[in-house]
């Protein structure tokens, strides 16, 4: 059996009407899975090359450098990423300034 279509939007319409921002809201806001690292209680425990870079006040690509050639603080490379565990990378701040 077969019907014809009354509307060439019908679907848009269904959608519009049926659409309410309050509701997906309250449910993304219960479905949400946090990650622990995003909690304040989580201890930091690595620095990011940008974070570094700030800390230091030089450019990002001075900061890359200094990663790629240092032997003075441990750097940890996993994929592309690349990131400095904060207490070796906070001794050498320290012994440094």
């Amino acid at each position: 059996m077969y019907e014809n279509v009354k509307s060439l939007n019908y679907t848009k319409k269904f959608l519009q009407s049926d659409y309410d921002p309050a509701t997906m809201e309250v449910v993304t806001r219960t479905n949400a899975v946090k990650s622990p690292t995003n909690s304040p209680k989580a201890p930091k425990l690595v620095y990011t090359v940008k974070e570094v870079a700030q800390m230091l006040a030089i450019s990002q690509r001075a900061a890359y450098n200094l990663c790629n050639s240092t032997t003075e603080f441990r750097v940890l490379r996993a994929g592309g990423s690349i990131r400095i565990p904060k207490d070796s990378f906070d001794m050498w701040l320290h012994r440094a300034a």
